[in-house]
């Protein structure tokens, strides 16, 4: 998903609506602080994407919490 792909969606939600992530067994209010910028490798075929690593290339992504 690019960014673009998540604002075209999020425009479609109710803009009231608060919004929350899983976090272990429950869900906690999310924070725009909670969201981070991270250069981390290229995704790999199955969807996957590990840290950055010197032998591998990376990009930048926007990441959101989670457990």
């Amino acid at each position: 998903m690019t960014v673009a792909e998540l604002i075209a969606f999020l425009q479609q939600q109710p803009q009231d609506m608060l919004v929350s992530y899983r976090l272990y067994s429950e869900q906690t209010l999310m924070d725009v602080t909670d969201i981070t910028t991270a250069k981390l490798c290229e995704p790999r075929p199955d969807g996957w994407i590990q840290n950055a690593r010197k032998d591998m290339p990376t990009r930048e992504y926007l990441v959101f919490p989670g457990n």
